[in-house]
């Protein structure tokens, strides 16, 4: 029965879950453009921005927990029901991601970031943004569209530039103490690039589902 209406009244009984996923995808964008500049500052305007983003990561987590409680209410089947707790999940890991990246910056107090991660951050911020757009769409994800290939081609692109910037590391040389924090962010750069893939292919996997 629960199937029934799920199908035939989903977009009236569900439309208040799917605007608390559409706020979440806007605090991404949000946090994106965040990271993004806490990487292009010097240490000073590091630190005053940098607590943006674990007010908007707290954020995020009471927005999941909303999240959840809906989907424990909901009418729409229990496999849909795990695969959109996933996303709003995986939205969430990834500001947490972006602000492990600011407070390595702020810990280790790096100079200027290598040019390919600022490139990569640029990167992040459209996958943010391609994000919203599937946020206004899980009321009709059949209309989703090509939007996991241009994740993918994002995190194609966001790879390439993280392994140039360790390419830069090493060839530039210094000590481990020099090197390590730079290492450290550059990978955690790449988790969130990973994570924002992830998430482009739980929405896929609801288009699939749908289809």
């Amino acid at each position: 029965m629960a199937q029934f209406f799920a199908r035939f009244f989903p977009q009236r009984s569900e439309r208040p879950l799917y605007d608390l996923f559409a706020e979440l995808a806007e605090l991404l964008v949000q946090s994106a453009d965040t990271h993004s500049k806490v990487l292009g500052h010097g240490y000073r305007e590091r630190t005053r921005i940098a607590p943006r983003l674990h007010e908007q990561s707290t954020v995020a987590e009471e927005l999941c927990r909303r999240i959840a409680q809906r989907l424990a209410h909901s009418l729409i089947t229990p496999y849909e029901a795990e695969l959109l707790y996933d996303l709003a999940l995986t939205i969430a890991d990834t500001m947490d991601s972006m602000e492990h990246t600011v407070e390595l910056l702020v810990i280790s107090k790096v100079g200027s970031v290598p040019t390919p991660l600022l490139e990569a951050a640029k990167g992040i911020e459209r996958a943010s943004e391609l994000t919203v757009a599937v946020t206004w769409k899980l009321a009709a994800v059949r209309d989703l569209g090509d939007h996991y290939e241009q994740i993918r081609k994002l995190k194609r692109q966001g790879e390439r530039l993280v392994r140039r910037a360790h390419g830069e590391l090493y060839s530039r040389g210094g000590s481990t103490q020099e090197l390590l924090p730079l290492h450290d962010i550059t990978e955690s750069i790449r988790e969130t690039i990973t994570l924002q893939e992830r998430s482009a292919r739980i929405a896929d996997l609801l288009r699939v589902k749908d289809s």
